[in-house]
């Protein structure tokens, strides 16, 4: 059997907002057990830096996926962001704060992970008819699991988990793929993928679903996207082939 590659889809560096160096979470996931990482540090604004990284990151034996997080208000600036980033990293997040958003990051094909809120039911948009937009979207559900890891009080761990595991049952009731990361700013929140695995059991995952949200399922969006950012990609399941010279 092949070893299981695990990857934390999620995490934020100095770069951006979190507390961290890329080179301290790049010693850090390789010591935890992961062969890639998906660092949501880029924008418009630092795009330029990812190959260096990407480098960096290789020294430790760690694959780095660039990524970007969009936090906007109107499907008007999502499409802006969206028309303009798409082909410059190689996973893009929306955060789904009202439901218009919602609705355009589900079946916008250019959106790769679906994220939302754990607050209350109320600014929670994940129902059926989203998750079918995000099936023919293809898009997936992502699940950061460090709200639930520093939840403030009891009742807010309960709240969350609650609405975390009914939009894990209607991800898997229509077959939308599931997502699993830790949303670490610092290497002290960054945890094992066994431990993140053995924690998304509580949401309504199998042992063997929440390791493959961890490995397979993320590495899958990741490889068809780097297939589309490819010179040779035309369109999904045509490729050019370069002959050789005949000499």
């Amino acid at each position: 059997m092949a070893k299981r590659r695990f990857v934390d889809l999620h995490v934020k560096s100095t770069l951006s907002n979190g507390y961290s160096t890329p080179e301290q979470i790049a010693k850090m996931a390789s010591y935890l057990g992961y062969e890639a990482i998906g660092l949501a540090d880029f924008n418009l604004e630092n795009i330029d830096l990812i190959d260096k990284v990407k480098r960096l990151f290789r020294n430790y034996g760690i694959d780095l996926i660039s990524r970007i997080n969009i936090d906007v208000d109107s499907p008007k600036e999502l499409k802006s962001i969206l028309r303009k980033i798409r082909r410059k990293v190689e996973i893009i997040s929306v955060f789904c704060r009202n439901i218009d958003v919602a609705r355009l990051a589900a079946r916008d094909r250019r959106v790769d992970l679906l994220i939302f809120s754990v607050e209350s039911w109320k600014q929670n948009f994940f129902d059926s008819s989203e998750a079918k937009l995000a099936l023919n979207g293809e898009s997936a559900l992502e699940v950061s699991l460090m709200k639930i890891i520093k939840a403030r009080s009891s009742s807010y761990r309960i709240k969350a988990m609650r609405i975390l595991s009914e939009n894990i049952r209607i991800a898997k009731k229509y077959g939308v793929p599931v997502v699993i990361s830790s949303g670490a700013s610092s290497i002290l929140e960054m945890r094992a993928p066994r431990e993140l695995a053995a924690l998304a059991t509580v949401f309504s995952l199998s042992e063997l679903e929440a390791r493959k949200s961890l490995s397979e399922v993320p590495m899958m969006i990741v490889n068809r996207n780097r297939e589309k950012l490819s010179e040779n990609f035309i369109m999904p399941g045509v490729k050019l082939i370069r002959r050789g010279e005949i000499g």
